[in-house]
């Protein structure tokens, strides 16, 4: 069966650490994240002497932000520029898996385009991966639209105008975006019209790089009925129904597939979205404008030949009205070569450096490396992790 991640609209709420903060897991979010650093009741957020880039000749950090079972994320500055920075961390060896190369090969491709997160460069630490990416410190566009329950048509406009130039450019690249949802979306500071920021390439699929395009990932509320049914042949019609979802659920608060009534039983909820995607069930409000209804109704069609298509979206007249200057034709003067600081063969070998170099455990190491491993996390945390109940409260689920 397919994995898909359960994101219903009341959404997950962040553990607490022992000083009471928020623990958020976006790898790229707001100035107001935490993370809980350990057994030692430190507070959240702060970076001690085992930050695996102290010393970084262009990077210092400013705060660890998350922890995974990976390795870590942190906000960073540059020392020259003072520029913010969001700096990833994963330990080398078998978790720089392929996944990882060809993500980071698919960002690099990106490079230069205002609606998507920079992938800066990627360097090694004796013991890490370190990915540096843009920074956007206005959190990510599921907050924003549930912090207003919903969005007027205007403002739902304005990031979806900049949500399907971002997808066009994914699909010129003849990329799938594959993870096309609301969290993974980020913004500038902005206090009006922020600009929107697509992030995450965890699940992008490359038709020129070596990965499975028809391979079926992504979250639930967001699947098209030809990924439950096994039965898609182009990914890309299945990100305009992503895409279609989205502008439902910015513009009237819910997502299509759900009902109130559904969020008392998780897995009752699951077998009554996934029964309303397959029969594509669902309502267009009244009070939604006729061009509004008119284009939804065009991109949640359960037949992926009869729905439009990413140019018919972006020539449709909901799409077109109020178009922010110089949008429209934005991916034309993307020039990711000349943007990225590294060359693709440079990313390449920095990543294959990383997946074959983890060091070798001997007698003279052991003691310090298991030193290093419970400095970062403690035991029985990592326990904790193995946990079935834990994975299944942060909606993860096999279906």
């Amino acid at each position: 069966m397919h994995q898909l991640r359960s994101v219903f609209s009341r959404r997950q709420q962040p553990g607490k650490d022992s000083a009471g903060n928020s623990l958020d897991n976006s790898m790229n979010t707001a100035d107001t994240a935490t993370t809980d650093t350990g057994g030692d009741g430190a507070t959240s957020g702060t970076v001690d002497a085992s930050c695996p880039f102290l010393g970084h000749r262009y990077y210092e950090p400013v705060r660890e932000l998350f922890r995974t079972t990976l390795g870590q994320v942190y906000l960073a500055r540059n020392k020259d520029t003072g520029q913010e920075v969001v700096i990833k961390m994963i330990e080398r060896g078998p978790a720089v898996s392929k996944h990882v190369e060809s993500e980071l090969l698919i960002h690099r491709k990106c490079t230069g385009h205002t609606n998507i997160v920079q992938l800066i460069e990627v360097f090694l630490t004796q013991r890490y991966l370190a990915i540096v990416l843009e920074y956007a410190p206005g959190g990510d566009l599921l907050d924003y639209v549930q912090s207003k329950d919903h969005l007027s048509e205007d403002e739902a406009r304005w990031f979806f105008q900049q949500l399907a130039v971002g997808l066009a450019y994914f699909h010129n690249l003849g990329v799938d975006n594959r993870e096309l949802n609301l969290n993974n979306k980020l913004l500038t500071g902005e206090a009006t019209r922020p600009v929107l920021k697509i992030n995450d390439f965890t699940y992008s699929k490359s038709e020129q790089i070596n990965s499975d395009p028809n391979s079926a990932l992504g979250s639930l509320p967001y699947t098209a009925p030809e990924v439950l049914s096994n039965t898609m042949k182009h990914g890309h019609q299945a990100d305009v129904w992503s895409l279609g979802v989205a502008l439902y659920k910015m513009s009237v608060g819910l997502y299509p597939f759900e009902r109130l009534e559904d969020s008392a039983d998780a897995r009752t909820a699951v077998q009554n979205v996934l029964s309303r995607i397959a029969r594509v069930e669902y309502q267009i409000p009244d009070n939604m404008s006729k061009e509004l209804q008119d284009l939804l109704g065009r991109m949640l069609v359960k037949d992926p030949g009869q729905r439009i298509s990413m140019p018919g979206i972006m020539s449709h007249a909901w799409f077109q009205k109020n178009m922010p200057a110089g949008l429209e034709d934005l991916n034309t003067r993307v020039d990711p070569e000349g943007a990225a600081r590294q060359s693709e063969d440079e990313v390449r070998s920095v990543v294959r450096e990383a997946q074959g170099s983890m060091r070798v455990i001997d007698a003279d190491n052991i003691d310090e490396m298991a030193d290093d491993i419970l400095a970062e996390e403690e035991a029985d945390d990592l326990l904790e992790e193995l946990s079935l109940t834990r994975d299944y409260a942060s909606g993860q689920m096999q279906l």
